[in-house]
């Protein structure tokens, strides 16, 4: 009886241990997140700092030549202090909005295009021309939705009313 009592604490023993193991294992394989199953920001994904000035640079120079609204951006490039001063605003708004530690000093949406006199169709224009941008530096559909969707939900702050 003693011989079998011991046996069965001895193979109790064991089983508690090695299942012990099996839980050790299992919190370090929790612990280790691979890092391409972290998502990654908007901010991240347009190619941080860098990606959101080239980006930035680019759709600015998109709405020059573009023909509907070309007209509220040619004036800008005559001061290249303020133009300069302009895309860094767009650069620090976009980049504090999709994740990044910039910060936007500028002013709110209403009072920058107060006078602008802007239409619904240049609202659209601008939006097609950002929408190429991002295309062209094959930004995520994702991405692209949730900027699209901010976009949008600042319409009524720049159109006029």
């Amino acid at each position: 009886m003693k011989t079998s009592n011991l046996l069965l604490i001895a193979l109790m023993l064991i089983l508690f241990s090695c299942n012990k193991e099996v839980k050790k294992e299992e919190v370090v394989t929790i612990k280790e997140v691979p890092k391409e199953i972290v998502e990654k920001t908007i901010y991240e994904k347009l190619g941080g700092a860098e990606g959101v000035s080239v980006i930035v640079d680019d759709i600015v120079e998109q709405h020059i030549k573009n023909e509907h609204i070309k007209h509220y951006f040619i004036p800008l490039k005559e001061n290249p202090e303020y133009f300069n001063q302009f895309k860094q605003h767009v650069k620090d708004f976009l980049s504090s909005g999709t994740g990044g530690k910039e910060e936007y000093k500028g002013r709110d949406m209403s009072t920058a295009h107060k006078g602008l006199n802007l239409s619904e169709a240049d609202f659209l224009h601008a939006i097609d021309d950002i929408l190429l941008v991002l295309d062209t530096h094959k930004i995520d559909r994702g991405s692209r939705n949730e900027i699209l969707a901010t976009l949008y939900s600042m319409k009524g702050n720049v159109i006029k009313q």
